[in-house]
């Protein structure tokens, strides 16, 4: 064994000297720290005593007899703690019981631990989203405005994202199905609900046993649009404007009549606040859905409709329907010489559709986060921004913590105007 270099020497003298270091009191006395330090002192120990070549010898013996000790399975890991797989060590053992309270700490202590791994466990899960394909629930029939957006967002999200984002049109119930499927999913972030007011707002107070709770089963991500409805009539109508329609349905005696896509939908629910905001009698006529309510408007068999921008703007542009009022609260650009319900004097029945992006309930809120980016994004370009302004429509883009009270207000509203005039799902 060659000598330790004279600095090491030197510190094992001056610190054995000034400490009084011995080997009883090292708290690590078992373990490699312990078996190298008492070492050290064994070699400094028998240097004193011998010459240099006997010290040489009797350290090494000293050091392979504790580095032997100290590997002996049944030997205490330290004279203060139970022997490995043996008896209990040295008597200063019992002063180190655990005391009242203690087993409490250290289960707090594990479980805080266990809760910091796992929040570090989500944390990297979330950073990793998208890993798969997403899967978009649109609880319509597909060629519908709803869906049509649904598509055009989900192209974006899917080079912004980086993963295939999938739509899955599941109908039926006024979209009470295709939002229960989401309100049971995964709360994963790879199946979301794209919807619109009627589902979210008006059908849960039409159903007398809801499947889901609409409040706490999902989780608002971001609201989309906003979509204005026309009141239109035929452009072979003897209605001008608002002003004449007002003539003619005012009194009992009135024989006016408006379409709507079914009892207890949007364009029906806005119909009557428009009734009742302009004092006018209209008598309501349901169709199964919005395309066979504008195909019997233009020809004549009914007088008037409430309906979304999207759904009826293609036939005001081609001179089959003709626009007397917006329910914005603003004139519409690609509409611009149609007034507003303000304007005629109903501020009150301004109403809109609107369509926003879900997700199922405890959705880790990075995952939330991340989704609210992607829609913002895709909301920004260019090519987006100039479809939806030239639909008529408006985007929005709000915060999940806006979105959410926003749906519960709406809710609020329509469901007392649909218990007022006994709407029900058809």
């Amino acid at each position: 064994m060659t000598s330790a270099p004279r600095s090491a020497r030197i510190w094992l003298a001056q610190g054995a000297a000034r400490m009084r270091l011995r080997s009883s009191t090292l708290t690590c006395d078992s373990g490699p720290c312990g078996v190298v330090i008492r070492c050290l002192l064994e070699w400094h120990r028998f240097s004193k005593r011998a010459g240099r070549g006997d010290s040489r010898e009797a350290a090494r013996l000293g050091c392979a007899r504790r580095i032997a000790a100290a590997r002996d399975p049944a030997r205490p890991h330290s004279r203060y703690a139970p022997a490995r797989g043996g008896r209990r060590g040295g008597p200063a053992y019992s002063r180190l019981q655990q005391k009242p309270g203690d087993e409490d700490m250290n289960r707090f202590l594990k479980r805080a631990v266990a809760l910091t791994l796992a929040a570090s466990a989500l944390s990297a899960w979330a950073q990793a989203y998208p890993a798969k394909p997403i899967r978009v629930v649109v609880p319509f029939p597909a060629g519908g405005p709803v869906d049509q957006t649904a598509r055009a967002l989900g192209a974006k999200l899917s080079g912004s994202l980086g993963q295939a984002v999938l739509i899955d049109n599941k109908g039926g119930a006024g979209g009470l199905l295709g939002a229960d499927a989401v309100a049971k999913a995964p709360a994963d972030g790879y199946t979301l609900l794209f919807s619109s007011a009627g589902a979210l707002a008006i059908v849960p107070h039409l159903v007398p046993s809801m499947p889901y709770n609409p409040q706490k089963d999902l989780l608002a991500v971001t609201q989309v649009l906003k979509v204005p409805a026309v009141l239109v009539v035929a452009a072979q109508s003897k209605y001008r404007n608002f002003a004449d329609l007002k003539a003619a349905a005012t009194g009992d005696a009135s024989k006016v009549n408006y379409a709507s896509a079914g009892s207890g939908t949007t364009p029906h629910l806005q119909a009557e606040l428009l009734r009742r905001e302009a004092g006018i009698q209209i008598s309501h006529i349901p169709y199964r859905g919005a395309a066979p309510a504008l195909t019997d408007l233009m020809g004549g068999q009914v007088d008037m409709a409430v309906i979304d921008i999207p759904v009826v703007l293609p036939f005001i542009q081609s001179g089959k329907l003709r626009a007397l009022a917006v329910t914005n609260s603003k004139r519409i650009p690609v509409l611009k010489d149609v007034p507003t319900v303000g304007e005629l004097g109903m501020p009150r029945a301004e109403a809109y559709n609107w369509y926003g992006l879900l997700a199922p309930a405890r959705t880790p809120a990075d995952i939330v986060a991340k989704l609210h980016g992607a829609v913002g994004a895709a909301l920004a370009s260019p090519d987006l921004k100039q479809q939806f302004e030239q639909q008529g429509v408006e985007i929005v883009g709000s915060r999940p913590e806006d979105f959410g009270p926003f749906i519960l207000s709406e809710s609020e509203r329509w469901g007392a105007l649909a218990k007022a005039v006994g709407a029900k799902l058809d």
